[in-house]
Order: C-alpha cells, then structure tokens, then sequence
C-alpha cells in the first residue's frame, strides 16, 4: 500500500487499485481520477459528503426575500422549500457537474452510511445503476481504546471539579452549535465543557460564545486534549451533545458511547442511522429542541446498550472488512 497526495502521483508505480477520498473538493479530485483512469487504474471513491444547504438557510434568512416566507408559512416549510429549490438549481453550478461526474467515473463508491449513499443518488441524479456500485463502510473507532471501561480523569477532576455534565469534543464552529447549545441549557444548572480548538475564522463566533458563557456561568473552554486523554474525560460526562449541522455520525460521539455517555445528536445526516433508538435527536436550528433532547439524555439512566453496539458494529476493525469487501468486488469487476 502506498499514500499519496494529489500533486505526488507523477512518480507512482502501478496499482491494482486507488482509494481516493473527499467529494467535497471535486477540483483536487479530479485531476487524480484523469491521471489513474488513463494508467486503466480501477478507482474506489470514499465521498464524505452531506450537503450545508439546511445550514445555509441560516444565512439566507437575513434576507428579506426568505425573512418573510419564514414568518408567513413557518422556518421549517421555509428551510424546506430553500434546500429543495438549492437542490434543484445545483446542476447549473460548476462544483456540482465536477462532483457528479467523479460518482460517475469511481467503479466502487464508499459512503459511511447509507443514508449518504442515497443522499448522494438524489442530489446528483444519479441513476438506479448507481446503487449497484456503492459498497456503505461505517466509521470506525479504536475498540482496544474503549474495551475495558475508561477510568473518570483525576487530572481533570483535579484542575476543574467537574462531573455528571454535558460534554462536546469539537471544533468552535457555527456547524458543531456550540452557542445554541449554551442557549438551550442557559438556564439548566448542569456544567457544560467544550474541547477544541477555535480557527482563525472562527474568532467572532467563538468570542460570542463565550461572552454568553460567561453570563451563564459553569461553561468550561479547553482549547486541545490528545486523544489518549479524552476517554477519561468522556468518562466524566453524563451526556455528549452534537447538535450540529451535519454529522456522518460524528467521531467523537463513536468514542463518548463506547465511554458510557449518553448521546444528543443531530437530526441532519446519519447518526441515527449509527445509534438507531438508543440516543436523542434534535434539529440544528432550535434551541427547544435542543434543550428537550439534552434534559431527556440528562434525566435517562445509563444503560450499556449504546456502547455495546458501538464496539461491536462501529469500530476500526469492521471498517477495514467492509473496505476490503469493496475492493475485492472492485478487482473482480476490473
């Protein structure tokens, strides 16, 4: 096995197969599928992909021309209408014809779900045949880290006294919600602790969260953690919260359950798919919803179901079977 980068393929030997990844930056990918589809080189294709129009509405609402539909008919029928109407004028975008023609030319497609795998069929109009060449390989996530429960962080108890709270591990974004999530327990006399680390960009938006936090009161900032010291922490918390904008489920919600925590998550993408009835859901965009789903997580008891399904369908291990599945139907269509 060999890795490269997209500009390092000149001096590439030949491959039995190529495994390239990211849809979401069809300019980078496509020169890579040119080069390997005239070396006759057999292509698997992990997309990554959830489209951002329903988060984007956010931003469209402050204009007047969906400002006004959104109080006349309601913010959902609203958001509704926008992402069906993104939808349907996306072939005419540049992004969106590079995008579909790279699901067309990849002889294996590998969502991590299939809900993106059907996503993907509709937004770009593909074809019944479509579905016949998309192989779903679930994310994964270390199980020797999380088979034996994790022991609660001394050293975090140590520094900040902090136990029984809701926890989420990502970066400071608008996407990641970190500000309606501190608005939605404004007033819920639990602590909330957030790790990660804020972009650049990110700069007023992060400022805005903790201007709020501030005012709230028991809102706790870590900017990093190493992985190896998060399953201490995730063994603290009493509930994981990711209310984003897209999850395909979320990483760090793979790990917090595989830890015991109880998992909020967002309504826009797979997780359900990942954790089916054995977690809450909410919408991105309001703050009740929020707030319901975190206090019936808070109010739940601990159960071990979560966990044992996540380090029995969703780990390392089964990923790389289903990747081998795909390419070993990959070689045998070649």
């Amino acid at each position: 096995m060999d890795v490269r980068a997209p500009s390092d393929l000149a001096g590439a030997g030949d491959f039995d197969l190529a495994h390239v990844f990211n849809l979401q930056m069809p300019e980078t990918a496509m020169p890579v599928f040119d080069t390997l589809q005239r070396r006759g080189t057999p292509i698997a294709f992990s997309p990554i992909y959830w489209d951002t129009w329903a988060y984007w509405f956010e931003e469209a609402q402050s204009q007047t021309f969906w400002r006004w539909p959104s109080r006349v008919a309601g913010t959902d029928l609203t958001r509704e209408v926008y992402v069906g109407w993104q939808r349907l004028k996306a072939p005419r975008d540049d992004k969106w014809k590079l995008q579909r023609t790279l699901l067309k030319r990849a002889d294996r497609v590998l969502p991590n779900s299939g809900i993106e795998g059907d996503l993907l069929g509709r937004s770009f109009f593909l074809s019944g045949g479509f579905a016949d060449k998309v192989d779903v390989v679930p994310n994964g996530i270390d199980a020797k880290r999380y088979e034996g429960r994790p022991c609660p962080s001394r050293a975090f108890l140590e520094a900040h006294n902090y136990r029984d709270f809701v926890l989420q591990v990502g970066t400071i974004s608008p996407v990641k919600n970190q500000l309606r999530l501190i608005e939605a327990l404004f007033d819920v006399p639990v602590p909330i602790v957030f790790i990660g680390h804020t972009p650049a960009a990110m700069s007023e938006y992060a400022r805005q969260c903790r201007a709020r936090a501030d005012e709230r009161g028991n809102v706790l900032f870590i900017n990093h953690l190493s992985p190896g010291e998060l399953p201490g922490i995730y063994a603290l918390a009493a509930v994981h919260a990711l209310p984003s904008w897209r999850e395909t489920p979320g990483l760090v919600s793979l790990e917090a359950a595989a830890c015991g925590c109880r998992i909020v998550s967002t309504s826009i993408g797979s997780a359900r798919e990942y954790f089916e009835d054995n977690a809450w859901y909410c919408h991105p965009s309001d703050v009740q919803s929020i707030r319901s789903a975190t206090l019936a997580a808070l109010e739940a008891p601990a159960t071990d179901a979560l966990r044992t399904r996540v380090l029995t369908r969703f780990t390392w291990r089964q990923a790389g079977e289903a990747t081998l599945a795909s390419y070993e139907r990959l070689l045998q269509q070649s």
